[in-house]
């Protein structure tokens, strides 16, 4: 296989959340005296928002990042796989503007992948939204060819 490429996460998404966190923590300090109880889960929300970019951010300095390999391909940020054996059929998504790329399993493998995952429950299908990835119509693109090379070795 080819050398591997991690296609890391957004700086422009970082810098959404930790902008967007930012602007509503102090619109909502601004509203404390006038709107006590809106103020308060306004400043729980936007520090959710700027936590989330921080976590994005270490992520990124970590060198985390969604790819595949020889194996499989990486569906979290957490490094879980979903091997080659286990994948049914990749699709393009776009549900109401948010466009990703859908890894179905087999639905033999669901249980597999769950325990795997160490998830309560299996999932069908494992998206990779494209707001996480830098470069992801060239990350979708990429991995369609990878998937149509090694579903007709499979046949």
């Amino acid at each position: 296989m080819d050398h591997l490429r991690i296609y890391k996460i957004s700086l422009l998404l970082i810098f959404g959340f930790m902008f967007i966190g930012i602007l509503l923590c102090l619109v909502f300090i601004m509203a404390l005296k006038e709107a006590l109880l809106v103020s308060i889960l306004g400043l729980i929300f936007s520090i959710f928002t700027i936590g989330y970019s921080i976590f994005l951010w270490r992520k990124r300095k970590e060198g985390k990042g969604f790819y595949w390999d020889d194996e499989g391909i990486v569906i979290d940020l957490k490094g879980n796989k979903v091997y080659w054996d286990e994948i049914e059929d990749i699709k393009y998504s776009n549900v109401r503007g948010l466009k990703s790329t859908v890894i179905y399993p087999h639905y033999t493998n669901h249980e597999k992948i769950r325990i795997r995952r160490g998830k309560s429950l299996p999932t069908p299908a494992h998206s990779i939204d494209w707001i996480l990835i830098k470069k992801a119509k060239e990350y979708h693109k990429n991995l369609m060819k990878v998937w149509e090379e090694k579903n007709n070795a499979q046949k």
